[in-house]
């Protein structure tokens, strides 16, 4: 598909109205001009009717009308036209003239001219009838003349009328060609400065200048660079404190495997079960890293969301973690109410799995961890509450930051599976907040997922 360009729709919008202009002035002149010529030939011949008028008179009881011979010469020498004239009674009686007049009608009662477009001598002529009173007698004069000095005159007007209309429409296309180019540009402006910035520039762009129709553009522009150094920031922090994690168990196992090159092969099982326990804690950091890396920053629409039944999700996750609470002699209590949300499975299982390590590693032998299920409302809340050493009450804003540890931890975690958890529950729209427990020691985790019904 064509890309559109907002250019082309411009000049579009406002050069093909002018056809229809155009036309609609041709039409006008075309219609003005045809009146013009009309008015000013009916005027000559009402003109030379009133002059004949006066040459008729009444001579020995009969009407007459003579015309000295200048007076015909120049009555009847018109140019390119012929002028022919009629003048008889009430009776019909021709007094002087063409006969071919006579035909016309007359001016009907309370008007004293009437107007003709007629064919004498085979030719189209334009006719006035003229009603006049001689002596108390009527008499009707005719004047025709033929057409051909109004058409000339109807096409200088005509022509008159177009040549500045097609002027003044050749001015107004290079007005709109010069005033789209000149609106346009300030949205060029903003692309040049956009293209000519280099990766690493994310300063935001000047607002005040631009015109009040990019402005929000333009302000749209520097939230997603705001977005943008925010997410590079994180994005640097992020491998620097990965680099930062990952040197200690990488030269702690190359320590090791150089204290296990000089003993003995007698001695080397207890530096083999050691390299393995490191080996095991990089794998696991490295993985750790990995998900925190896939999550951070990453969209709603990145995973495929589909109605979860959230217990039963419950109830896989802590699969893999009732070996391991049982040996440490952990028990796990579970009230689950159903509650259906709208999520990803996957993710959920994920959430739920480092809420359930986080629990099992940090409480002590013959401790107790509580996962409960509720559906309140529009909400389900889910929370994991255990009778552990907890957490001060200065350090739980802490929780969730990525490889922040509470200093009186004592124990081999890197710091990350809080941090995956409130990640993953970003994703879901969900709230997670961290406190103690009613009675004081240990940890609470609630986490608040919206019901897909009130969504």
């Amino acid at each position: 598909m064509q890309s559109s360009s907002l250019r082309r729709q411009l000049l579009k919008r406002l050069l093909l109205p002018l056809m229809p202009i155009m036309l609609v002035g041709v039409a006008m002149a075309y219609v003005f001009a045809v009146r013009a010529a009309n008015d000013a030939n009916d005027l000559g011949l009402m003109d030379d009717a009133l002059d004949l008028a006066k040459q008729v008179e009444m001579h020995q009881g009969k009407m007459q009308l003579e015309l000295p011979l200048a007076a015909q010469q120049m009555l009847l020498a018109n140019n390119d036209d012929q002028v022919s004239y009629a003048a008889w009674d009430e009776a019909g009686r021709l007094i002087a003239g063409d006969t071919q007049l006579l035909r016309l009608d007359i001016p009907p009662a309370g008007e004293n001219h009437l107007f003709w477009d007629v064919v004498v001598g085979g030719r189209k002529n334009r006719a006035v009838v003229l009603d006049e009173n001689v002596n108390g007698r009527p008499v009707f004069i005719a004047v025709a003349q033929t057409v051909h000095g109004r058409d000339r005159l109807f096409g200088e007007i005509f022509v008159s009328m177009l040549l500045p209309e097609f002027a003044l429409a050749i001015v107004a296309v290079f007005a709109i060609l010069f005033g789209v180019r000149s609106g346009l540009s300030p949205v060029e402006m903003l692309r040049d400065e956009i293209l000519n910035r280099s990766p690493n520039d994310l300063r935001p762009i000047e607002e005040a200048p631009a015109p009040a129709e990019l402005r929000p553009i333009v302000h749209g522009i520097n939230v997603l660079l705001e977005k943008l150094t925010l997410a590079f920031a994180s994005r640097k922090r992020f491998i620097a404190d990965a680099a930062h994690q990952l040197r200690t168990p990488l030269a702690a196992l190359g320590s090791q495997i150089e204290v296990g090159l000089e003993k003995s092969p007698t001695d080397a099982r207890e530096t083999l079960r050691q390299l393995l326990a490191t080996t095991h804690r990089t794998s696991h950091l490295a993985n750790q890293l990995l998900s925190l890396a896939r999550l951070e920053h990453a969209e709603q629409t990145f995973f495929a969301h589909t109605d979860v039944e959230l217990h039963d999700v419950i109830r896989e996750a802590a699969g893999d973690f009732v070996i391991s609470a049982t040996n440490k002699g952990i028990e796990l209590d579970f009230d689950l109410q159903p509650c259906r949300i709208r999520g990803s499975a996957l993710l959920l299982r994920e959430l739920l799995a480092n809420l359930f390590d986080n629990a099992v590693c940090y409480v002590p032998a013959g401790g107790h961890v509580w996962v409960k299920l509720r559906s309140q409302r529009a909400q389900c809340l889910l929370t994991v509450e255990d009778d552990g050493p907890g957490v001060p009450e200065h350090e739980l804003g802490m929780l969730g930051v990525p490889f922040h540890r509470p200093p009186s931890n004592l124990h081999d975690g890197c710091g990350l599976g809080l941090a995956i958890a409130k990640e993953i529950a970003r994703l879901h729209s969900a709230a997670i907040t961290f406190g103690a427990t009613a009675s004081g020691s240990g940890l609470r985790i609630d986490v608040s997922f919206l019901c897909p019904e009130i969504a």
